[in-house]
């Protein structure tokens, strides 16, 4: 086997879908400059926390059918049909059962999740979700038969509709927030009818197979409590900061938090490519190696992103044109838990660099555990730092629960399945980057950010093919 192409189809892969995720979450980036130009500070908080709930409910309507989907559908080439077909089945009708509990107690529910008392808001998220979780389904198949092209189109496509629909709905026709759920209803059914030919094509009703549901249901069901402890994580700090302050507060996190979740979009991005390619090469010879130099590169690629962006994103969002600023002023204080956010995804991102053991080895038991030790930690450090450090203390929170995910999963992988990381680089890289941030920062000066980009760039690159000499065979070591 050619020792170098894994790792090189890996990359190749990987950008493809990166490119698909930054389009498909460039969205939140993109409607920044109309939300917060055009909602204030309370409008913007509920706009957070509908998208909160959405975000959570997402992977608690497929509980865990679209890993098993993933899984099965790579693995079993000759029941793909089987497969889709029975993962689709239980997640359409899961959804329509559970989607029409919350319909019935949407008053009671609508002013904890939404933060105000428009239980039409509720609704809307409703619809969206029944969509959403549907179209998500199909996106998988996508992935697992590697066709980032098409992954991508339809990525392109969503990104596309949902700003022009924004801008006519909310822009020209001033709906306010009404034109935002309306927007993103209309963007996710016309997305569902472009994914039909897909569904269409591989969904077969003579392949309903009740072993077969219970074969996706038993694999997919350790993940349920995974993927809760997950948007735990990831949202609790929303609804915890609202409960210490207000919807105003939460309204402006929301924008610092968005604008550091750009290093979510890279880490998804990358994880998109990596779970079907770490299930393809699992039972390679030299697929330790391999593991271990992708990590590498991933996450120095990810430390210059987070170097970057944290020192820019700050004065890049004051920017005026015409009077009108990229952020609006009020949101302005928010921005300076930006830097905190991205460290949180970069930890996340050493977290899911080191999954392959237990989807390798059907620990799947595992992800709960290291998911929940993440979601008690949040709520814990939220509860403790937010009443004393308000939004800082709620960034903070965050990045320390990924981080103890990362160090769990890694004293699990030293027993179960060790793999030998090149720690004299990746300490190198740590320290540069962190040393180049706190020179950066040191004062409002443009040129000292414009010295600790190129610096950090040059620098990362040097540590990674360090010596010279070994530059031309650094790649091919990594199958060795």
């Amino acid at each position: 086997m050619n020792q170098v192409s894994p790792f090189r189809s890996f990359f190749k892969e990987s950008a493809i879908y990166l490119f698909g995720l930054v389009l498909s979450r460039s969205i939140s980036f993109l409607l920044l400059p109309i939300y917060t130009n055009v909602f204030d500070q309370t409008q913007n908080g509920i706009i957070t926390l509908a998208y909160a709930f959405l975000g959570f409910m997402i992977v608690i309507l497929p509980y865990g059918t679209d890993a098993a989907l993933l899984n099965f559908y790579i693995r079993d080439k000759s029941e793909r049909q089987s497969v889709f077909t029975n993962a689709y089945l239980m997640v359409f009708f899961s959804n329509v059962l559970l989607l029409m509990l919350l319909y019935l107690f949407k008053t009671s529910l609508t002013p904890f999740v939404i933060g105000a008392d428009a239980v039409r808001y509720f609704v809307y998220c409703l619809a969206i979700l029944m969509l959403d979780s549907l179209n998500a389904l199909t996106m998988i198949v996508l992935r697992a038969e590697n066709k980032p092209f098409s992954y991508t189109a339809i990525n392109f496509l969503n990104v596309t509709l949902m700003m022009g629909l924004n801008i006519f709905f909310v822009v020209n026709l001033k709906f306010g927030l009404d034109g935002i759920f309306i927007s993103n209803i209309i963007s996710s059914m016309i997305i569902w009818l472009a994914l039909l030919p897909v569904v269409a094509s591989r969904f077969r009703f003579q392949a309903v197979d009740s072993h077969r549901m219970r074969q996706l249901f038993r694999f997919a069901i350790p993940f349920l409590p995974s993927g809760i402890f997950a948007m735990i994580l990831e949202l609790a700090d929303r609804w915890i900061l609202k409960l210490y302050t207000d919807v105003q507060t939460v309204g402006i996190y929301g924008v610092g938090y968005k604008l550091g979740a750009i290093m979510l979009v890279l880490t998804l991005g990358i994880n998109t490519g990596w779970q079907p390619f770490f299930l393809q090469h699992e039972k390679d010879r030299d697929a330790k190696p391999i593991f271990a130099k992708i990590s590498l590169f991933v996450f120095a690629g990810l430390a210059v992103c987070w170097l970057f962006f944290s020192i820019w994103i700050p004065p890049l969002v004051r920017l005026s044109v015409n009077g009108n600023f990229l952020i609006g002023k009020e949101f302005w204080s928010g921005i300076h838990i930006t830097p905190v956010i991205l460290l949180a995804y970069l930890f996340q991102a050493l977290y899911l660099l080191q999954l392959p053991s237990i989807f390798i080895l059907e620990k799947t038991k595992w992800a709960p555990v290291f998911r929940g030790l993440g979601a008690a930690a949040n709520i814990i450090l939220n509860i403790i730092l937010i009443p004393k450090f308000g939004m800082v203390g709620a960034a903070v929170a965050t990045a320390l629960a990924y981080f103890a995910m990362a160090v769990a999963i890694w004293f699990f992988n030293r027993k179960y399945y060790p793999i030998v990381y090149d720690w004299q680089k990746l300490g190198a890289i740590i320290g540069l980057t962190a040393v180049a941030y706190f020179y950066a920062v040191r004062g409002n000066i443009i040129i000292y950010r414009v010295l600790a980009t190129i610096v950090t760039i040059v620098g990362v690159g040097g540590i990674l093919f360090w010596p010279l000499k070994r530059i031309k065979t650094e790649l091919p070591k990594a199958g060795r």
